[in-house]
């Protein structure tokens, strides 16, 4: 089985026409999920970003998953959106004007929408300026009071780094073209920098190659000349990565920042065996909580205990109640805490479709908090589909304890 590298690469000198382009960017949070971005490009002259929206029938029942329809006036049946010529996106304290849309209406004008079908449009904006890699587009202040529905994005994530001016074009010392490779090597899971060492080697001649380790902050750097190269990353309980690069075409010294994102090894399961007896593996202690509920399951992580839910269904069940109590007693206590609610699944079904339910579990329980008088802005969510089992899936006993919540104490 090829072991996947998730790796990231960006470009110093040129991409297309002097454009970055992100697909399907990160986003920390958003006030709508039938909404999302698919794609942020950064040209000469403006940020474009690319959306598709796609309503969804709504749900009454009691802490159920709902979304308001963005934009839209509020006939039940029929739904309108469009896009606010008043936005804007900020980010590192700047604000980037609204310019145009395509594919959508500016209001007051509006573009009647049917449930079920999907809508493509793209909005440009005042160019972002180098360095900036994060950002929140806001549309609109939402309230009860408003006839419209704004979506607003919280900590979009994009390709944008800071490019120092080139300096003129030099071959090193000794007459040659150096490419510069440099970044760091992260846990995919957590994205903490990890220690480790990155080799490569000539994809001409695998018995040509060299390596450097990474420094105590996962940060490696090393010169190679204009060729085709396979580089390999590897850590101590980690998968290794591998990525094939070509660089033979480059007629000049070039810059690139490779950051490299490995998997941790995760232990198979002891098969059971009728004889000889196998001596149960010892289980990590891990710290409860005392009198409560909840898990402690690493710094600043933990786990709602016992936590129902059914297959397929975002409710939890009324048993689970005094789990969510717990969190709401911690969150009362303390004012200025502020948590991200973390949902998860069991692999039964399509994988989107469990992103999608994660989601809506962690929603799900944010509604709770609200109910109870906790600040929405005090609590995040998200939803991570049936990708971080805990259990085993092939097992009933296994998938209900992978349909959880967890959160993550953020300050």
């Amino acid at each position: 089985m090829k072991n996947l590298l998730i790796i990231t690469f960006f470009l110093f000198s040129y991409c297309g026409f002097g454009q970055l382009i992100t697909k399907m960017p990160e986003i920390d949070d958003q006030t709508s999920y039938e909404t999302d971005i698919t794609k942020v490009e950064i040209r000469d002259n403006y940020t474009i970003i690319s959306f598709s929206y796609q309503a969804a029938a709504r749900k009454n029942n009691s802490y159920q998953f709902q979304f308001p329809y963005p934009n839209e006036r509020q006939p039940a049946s029929i739904s309108s959106i469009s896009f606010e010529p008043k936005s804007y996106l900020n980010g590192n304290g700047k604000r980037f004007k609204y310019i145009k849309s395509i594919g959508i209406p500016e209001t007051p004008e509006n573009m009647t929408v049917n449930p079920g079908q999907k809508y493509r449009f793209t909005v440009y904006f005042e160019k972002l300026e180098p360095g900036i890699e994060t950002f929140n587009l806001i549309e609109g202040k939402n309230s009860s009071q408003s006839t419209y529905q704004y979506w607003n994005f919280y900590g979009v994530h994009i390709n944008n780094p800071l490019v120092k001016k080139a300096t003129p074009t030099a071959p090193n010392d000794n007459g040659e073209i150096a490419i510069t490779i440099k970044g760091k090597l992260f846990d995919a899971k957590t994205n903490k920098p990890i220690s480790g060492k990155v080799s490569y080697r000539f994809d001409y001649d695998a018995q040509k190659s060299d390596s450097v380790k990474t420094n105590n902050f996962g940060e490696y750097l090393f010169k190679i000349k204009p060729d085709s190269y396979t580089f390999i990353a590897t850590a101590k309980g980690y998968e290794d990565g591998q990525e094939s690069m070509d660089f033979s075409k480059s007629t000049k010294n070039q810059q690139f920042s490779q950051n490299i994102y490995l998997n941790p090894i995760v232990e198979k399961p002891i098969k059971k065996t009728e004889t000889p007896k196998i001596e149960e593996p010892k289980i990590e202690p891990v710290e409860v909580l005392k009198e409560s509920p909840i898990t402690k399951i690493e710094d600043n992580k933990f786990r709602l205990n016992n936590f129902i839910f059914n297959l397929g269904e975002a409710t939890f069940s009324p048993e689970s109640t005094d789990q969510v109590d717990a969190l709401l007693k911690m969150l009362k206590e303390d004012p200025k805490m502020k948590i991200r609610l973390e949902g998860h699944t069991d692999n039964v079904g399509d994988p989107d479709k469990n992103k999608r339910l994660s989601l809506e579990r962690a929603y799900n329980v944010r509604e709770y908090l609200i109910s109870k008088g906790v600040a929405g802005n005090r609590i995040q969510f998200k939803g991570y589909g049936d990708t971080k089992p805990i259990a085993d899936n092939n097992t009933e006993e296994g998938r209900k304890m992978n349909r959880r919540v967890e959160f993550v104490i953020l300050e």
